[in-house]
């Protein structure tokens, strides 16, 4: 398990599970978060995808004055992270199971999400 930090959002879709053995609550829909995620042992930001449900993502996002807005089947900002929002989502501890690579992107799955 790693704990993670999300430090930017580029649009976040309703996941298609096939194929994807997600061990946190694997009957509750996943939504894919895809962004940039600081990874605290290497101290890296890199782009990745982070699946996990709409009452996490509502941890994540919840009193930051985040705007989201449907566009084709995803929800992208209404506008980019303020460095004030950018700080209070990285503030987000998410522990999260790696699940591998996808192309570019290292894939997590969120078990638990905490604010400091």
């Amino acid at each position: 398990m790693a704990e993670i930090h999300i430090t930017d959002i580029d649009y976040i879709e309703i996941n298609s599970q096939d194929g994807l053995d997600f061990k946190y609550k694997p009957d509750v829909p996943k939504l894919k978060l895809v962004g940039t995620v600081l990874l605290p042992e290497s101290e890296d930001e890199e782009d990745g995808v982070v699946f996990l449900t709409q009452k996490q993502l509502h941890q994540v996002i919840a009193g930051k004055d985040i705007e989201l807005k449907l566009q084709d089947d995803r929800w992208l900002l209404g506008k980019p992270l303020t460095k004030e929002q950018v700080k209070k989502v990285g503030l987000v501890d998410v522990d999260a199971e790696y699940m591998g690579q996808a192309g570019e992107f290292k894939c997590f799955e969120a078990v638990k999400v905490s604010e400091l």
